[in-house]
């Protein structure tokens, strides 16, 4: 079974990083037992589309296992015709283009001169379903713009905000596709197939600044056919860009379309039950599902709270929390918390404490908003540090490690595991805090801070974390699997840790 990733790239903007050139990318390919990737320069995205456009077919040349991906941006507009032409001339089956990021706008005269231009060039054109205002206008908008002429589209970082827009226009417009990159949440392949069938998905992983092995476990741990996980891996990419099995001879196959998964024993430090107000499955308080996918991966313990303490009511999905986890042996229980409101979290922490099934607490500032340095943090901190209790807590934005340091620092008896992820910088600003810890659930999660925290921080301080019932337990595992760790670190971050903070 022959994979094609539709969604890579080489390059980085500034640091000749070795870990983004091309060499490194084919090296990625190789040990995933991908066939080929469609790839595309980032100094197309960065610097100039013109010099990037011949990096990228130099490199093509180079690397056969690398499909070359054209961008193009509006903005240089002197000579576009005579490049687009040029593209057509060398084969060029993907023309990217980043509107957004590079700070014009689809409704211009000039791209809709471009898409008239590009009319039954067989080329198909790959864009952002989230590079506008507000994430959700794109899809359609494209869709209808390129629906008389001919070509593809591929809408790129489809994902649980905006898979209800991107679904409704691909069942409107049949030729429009979505990558599967950030179909990270719990059944979104399996849904998204559902909807538009699965022969309109190409598997993409964004490598290699991001995992592959994730995306991979993305597509081969859903709930659909043999057949159908074939077509989305890779037959719909070889129909769709005219690719014969025999262009593709000698190149690795995929033996297996179960998702990769560690041999050793995974306790889960970060997963929720209750309500998701995205187009996934509504499990709510009924954890049969989640019990199911922790046997499927090998997770003997999940540490969860609940969606609805974060978002509305905080007694009543704490209180749900429990009679969800009772008589669960596998499941144990974080009391959700809001700096808003001191008297009544520590007056839940005092009521599920008493419990045995209840581990520690948790709280989201992402959610509950409050500056992490603010004095209603610091008194809750020091409220669940008489108790004794981990807390897993995400600071209110990615500027706040000297303020999660402080609170290190102030109260050095409390473990703190840092949830969602951070990288190296983030981490050597915490290093000399011993009792701040970090796991990498994320939906567009990177193995490089996987790798980054385990080198700086050492593997002591790195636990494993899902997140689901919102995302994939099988891209969790993916992410972490991309990271390379030696059996000593797989033992401590999968469950070791764990064990030592929870006193399990």
């Amino acid at each position: 079974m022959y994979v094609i990733d539709v969604n890579t790239s080489f390059g980085k903007r500034v640091d000749p990083d070795p870990r983004f050139t091309p060499a490194a990318l084919c090296e990625e390919l190789a040990r995933h037992k991908v066939a080929r990737a469609c790839a595309f320069s980032q100094q197309g995205l960065y610097y100039s589309a013109l010099y990037g456009n011949e990096e990228t077919l130099q490199v093509a040349r180079q690397y056969p296992a690398l499909l070359p991906v054209a961008t193009l941006n509006p903005r240089e507009s002197i000579g576009w015709q005579d490049e687009i032409n040029r593209l057509l001339r060398a084969g060029i089956k993907i023309l990217r283009v980043f509107p957004g990021q590079q700070g014009w706008s689809i409704a211009t005269s000039r791209f809709r001169e471009i898409l008239d231009y590009l009319h039954g060039s067989g080329i198909a054109l790959m864009i952002s379903s989230v590079d506008c205002p507000t994430g959700w206008e794109l899809p359609s908008q494209i869709a209808k713009m390129t629906a008389t002429l001919e070509m593809p589209v591929i809408l790129t970082d489809t994902g649980y905000n905006n898979m209800a827009e991107s679904i409704a226009a691909m069942q409107k417009y049949p030729h429009v596709y979505a990558d599967t990159r950030w179909l990270a949440a719990m059944g979104a392949v399996e849904i998204t197939v559902e909807a538009v069938g699965a022969d309109r998905l190409l598997y993409s992983s964004m490598a290699p600044l991001l995992p592959m092995q994730k995306a991979l476990n993305q597509v081969l741990e859903a709930h659909i056919s043999d057949a159908d996980k074939i077509a989305i891996l890779g037959g719909n990419a070889m129909r769709l860009f005219e690719i014969s099995p025999e262009q593709l001879a000698g190149a690795p196959q995929l033996d297996s379309l179960e998702p990769a998964k560690f041999d050793e024993e995974i306790i889960d430090v970060h997963s929720h039950l209750g309500y998701w107000a995205f187009p996934i499955r509504n499990e709510n308080y009924d954890p049969t599902q989640m019990l199911a996918r922790m046997q499927r991966f090998g997770i003997t313990r999940s540490i969860l709270s609940s969606y609805e303490s974060m978002r509305y009511d905080l007694a009543a999905g704490n209180r749900a929390v429990a009679q969800a986890i009772e008589g669960h042996p596998e499941l144990l229980g974080y009391v959700e918390l809001d700096p808003h409101h001191l008297e009544l979290s520590c007056a839940e922490m005092d009521k599920y404490y008493a419990l045995p099934n209840f581990a520690g607490c948790e709280i989201e500032l992402t959610h509950i908003p409050c500056p992490t340095g603010s004095p209603k943090v610091r008194a809750l901190f020091a409220e669940m540090a008489k108790r004794g209790k981990p807390v897993l807590f995400m600071p209110n934005s990615e500027g706040d490690a000297e303020a999660e340091r402080a609170l290190g620092r102030e109260f050095p008896n409390l473990n703190i595991i840092h949830a969602h992820s951070f990288d190296g910088a983030w981490a050597q600003v915490v290093k000399d805090t011993p009792n701040i810890h970090v796991e990498h659930c994320y939906s567009r999660g990177s193995h490089i801070p996987v790798i980054e925290t385990l080198q700086i921080l050492g593997p002591e301080r790195v636990l494993f974390g899902s997140d689901q019932t919102l995302l994939s337990v099988g891209a969790a595992v993916g992410l972490y699997l991309d990271a390379g760790m030696t059996p000593e670190e797989r033992q401590l971050v999968l469950s070791g840790n764990a064990r030592r903070i929870f006193s399990l």
